[in-house]
């Protein structure tokens, strides 16, 4: 088979040589029309690399590629299963090149590949690049201000720009995105967080209560409801009624068993009660640092102190290098408040 190949090469590079010297270049791209006969070519070289790819017989479909590149140079998906092929046989850095090589020659067509390469290489560099390149995908990919169909690209455009702060930019391309498929769960939660991140508390709010008109029993939006609730003033007895609807819908619902539980301790409500519910939580996830640094904390209000202590270290031993400052805080905070808590 490759002796075969071989051979094809060398015919392909003496016809390609003739037909270049019959005008100023044959190349896609330099003014220069393909013959059929180049663009047949060109198809069947570029399917029996394809094939050659997801057999995993990556020396042959490096030569049927080559082949390709002769007769399209600046071809994108050309460009982009060469990288596949480096990156398939450890050549990182060549294949991350040709993968901007690919982007470059078809901006539209071509930047998934190495948009989702950099996002995985996760440095400050690479989101940076990630940013452009999915912004010159949107703006290739629109056709005359008529906008684009292309879902994954918004979506990801989207999130782009809600990592940066430009809250304002997401929630216009989220207005694309419903154009395409209505308003939905997913649509109010993406601009409850784009109003949260630009620090419109009220807007959020108000997205939300708008989609519950239509959808009540949401838990999703109801729960992002809660958490809104919890970091405002708003009466005690407005969360509570919130926490009621959520756990009527959905009982074992943790994130709420353990917010209202966490709740009731600090507010000094019912502790029987929130003894149970952080109970639950801690059955159904006992290596949960935040069920249980709750569950110590409502076992200290019921001057439980020895036992608080006990699951509060197991909270504090339980944490992971990505888990987030504030839970160290609360939870030391928890500790200190309990060790220096005179004895009775």
């Amino acid at each position: 088979m490759r002796k075969y190949i071989i051979i094809l090469f060398i015919s392909v590079l003496a016809a390609l040589s003739i037909e270049g010297r019959a005008g100023e270049g044959f190349r896609a791209g330099e003014g220069f029309s393909l013959s059929v006969e180049q663009e047949q070519q060109f198809t069947y070289y570029w399917y029996a690399a394809k094939q050659a790819i997801e057999q995993e017989r990556y020396p042959d479909a490096l030569v049927l590629l080559e082949f390709c590149r002769l007769i399209k140079p600046d071809d994108g998906q050309t460009l982009t299963f060469l990288a596949i092929i480096y990156e398939a046989i450890g050549q990182q850095k060549r294949a991350m090149e040709t993968y901007r090589l690919a982007f470059e020659a078809d901006p539209r067509d071509q930047w998934k590949r190495y948009y989702y390469a950099l996002r995985e290489q996760r440095t400050p560099e690479a989101y940076q690049e990630a940013a452009r390149v999915i912004e010159k995908a949107y703006r290739c990919t629109k056709d005359k201000g008529q906008g684009t169909k292309d879902e994954e690209l918004l979506e990801q455009l989207r999130r782009t720009y809600l990592q940066n702060g430009q809250w304002k930019k997401s929630l216009a391309v989220q207005d694309e995105i419903d154009a395409l498929r209505g308003v939905d769960a997913y649509s109010a939660a993406n601009r409850c967080y784009a109003y949260r991140i630009g620090g419109k508390e009220k807007k959020a709010l108000a997205v939300l209560d708008s989609y519950l008109e239509t959808d009540p029993t949401n838990i999703q939006i109801l729960v992002m409801r809660m958490e809104l609730l919890e970091n405002s003033r708003v009466p005690q007895a407005e969360l509570y009624a919130l926490y009621e609807r959520i756990l009527e819908l959905d009982p074992g619902n943790l994130l709420v068993l353990n917010n209202y539980a966490y709740h009731l301790a600090t507010h000094k409500g019912d502790l029987q009660r929130a003894e149970r519910m952080s109970a639950v939580t801690i059955r159904e996830e006992p290596d949960n640092p935040v069920y249980l640094d709750t569950y110590g904390w409502v076992l200290h209000m019921q001057g439980q102190d020895e036992l608080a202590l006990f699951y509060l270290r197991r909270a504090q031993q339980n944490l992971q290098a990505g888990s987030g400052t504030l839970l160290r805080i609360e939870i030391k905070k928890h500790m200190e408040a309990i060790l220096n808590h005179p004895k009775k």
